[in-house]
């Protein structure tokens, strides 16, 4: 189910208290399991059940409405329309409960103590969520093994409410936002680590660099040794990276910026190259390519993994730069996968904002992988670009009704 399962990246698995008191919310540990402190959100109601305490199953329910908003498109839709009597709200809605009790739930859920939370602000800014947030990333850390191939790009959780680390990001759809470095499985689209970015952080545990170099270390550091290969852009790709994941036993394939130092003069744009031709580099265990798709123009690209000047006869373009474009759109995946049936509702508070980008992650984990049910012809190539439903049953590529021989069996 997928509320059961998107709530237990969220919880601690050791822990079973069924009670969830509303003063905050907050994800189990062994330190701190579930928060009691007195409530003070009760005088503000006169009667006593309109501030009742709530189980873990009224907070799976709560869930539940919340994704269930997102699959009809309803996020952004009143409240007061989704549990509409007159026949054009949604029926479920009005049996799992009222709304009142779920406005209540919205407005109370906290993810920390906000009596301590001005003192624990003086050394982290993400003190509102980092329970939450460890113990989020804890989970995804070890309820899942990540294929061989593994990308690194930002994410952004869309905000344009008051916070001090609001990031503008003109090339995602949101532009305002929080930003998120995740770790992305390029095949199966799971996000196996996450990393939440807030400035630069007050003197103490959590003040660490945002270097691009520091930052995939820190992502890659419990897939290190596994012989898996890294696929990131030209702000994360670098030649001191690439030597240091090699001594991790893991290799990398990413662009790289045209100002590093490390490129020699002749893989630079130059005028004078064809249009379509490739220029290899190596040295050691580390190719450079340099590709001209247009007149003065170079795609310069840095591989661990490969270590051949093969070249696609159909594209002209080399194979580790099809390699690249193959699985550098997990984390532009997961985004998309996220707006689809998104749970954010308009709020003013960040740390919401934060959780229900969150919930909408754990909604994507948790879905089976998608599948491809068209392609392209591979008899045809591009050149006809010819689309077809049809595959091979012996060697299960898709081929066209013009390379498929008819067979006749008799009864």
């Amino acid at each position: 189910m997928t509320v059961t399962r998107a709530w237990n990246s969220f919880e601690d698995s050791d822990s079973d208290d069924d009670n969830i008191e509303l003063e905050f919310f907050i994800g189990k540990d062994k330190a701190t399991k579930w928060s009691k402190t007195p409530l003070t959100i009760q005088k503000n109601y006169k009667r006593d059940r309109d501030a009742k305490f709530i189980t873990k199953n009224e907070m799976m329910a709560f869930f539940g409405l919340l994704f269930l908003s997102g699959i009809k498109k309803g996020n952004h839709t009143n409240f007061l329309e989704l549990w509409a009597t007159d026949g054009t709200g949604i029926e479920v809605f009005r049996a799992c409960m009222s709304c009142n009790r779920f406005l209540f739930i919205l407005n109370s859920i906290r993810f920390d103590d906000r009596t301590t939370r001005n003192y624990r602000r003086s050394e982290d800014k993400l003190t509102a969520v980092r329970s939450m947030l460890d113990q989020f990333v804890y989970n995804c850390k070890t309820s899942y093994c990540l294929s061989e191939y593994l990308t690194i790009d930002e994410m952004l959780a869309p905000f344009r409410g008051r916070c001090s680390f609001i990031q503008y990001i003109p090339s995602k759809p949101a532009k305002y936002g929080l930003k998120i470095f995740a770790l992305v499985d390029a095949k199966s689209f799971y996000r196996g680590n996450l990393e939440i970015y807030c400035g630069t952080q007050p003197d103490g545990p959590y003040n660490m660099s945002s270097k691009p170099f520091d930052i995939v270390m820190r992502l890659l550091d419990n897939v290190t040794g596994s012989n898996r290969n890294l696929t990131c852009d030209n702000w994360y790709t670098s030649y001191p990276l690439a030597t240091e994941l090699l001594k991790k036993q893991t290799t990398i394939v990413g662009t790289l910026r045209k100002n590093k130092k490390e490129i020699p003069v002749d893989f630079q744009p130059h005028k004078n190259k064809a249009v379509n031709s490739s220029f290899f580099g190596f040295q050691k265990e580390i190719m450079i390519t340099s590709y001209t798709p247009k007149k003065n123009k170079a795609v310069i690209l840095l591989s661990t993994m490969n270590n051949d000047t093969s070249v696609n006869s159909e594209t002209k373009k080399p194979e580790v730069i099809l390699f690249y474009n193959s699985t550098k759109g997990g984390v532009d995946t997961v985004d998309q996968m996220c707006g689809n049936y998104s749970v954010s509702r308009r709020t003013r508070r960040w740390p919401l904002s934060i959780f229900f980008q969150l919930l909408n992650i754990a909604e994507v984990d948790v879905q089976e992988p998608p599948t491809k049910i068209r392609s392209r012809c591979y008899l045809c190539g591009r050149a006809k670009n010819r689309v077809t439903t049809i595959k091979c049953s012996s060697c299960q590529k898709f081929t066209c009704k013009e390379h498929v021989k008819a067979v006749v069996i008799c009864e």
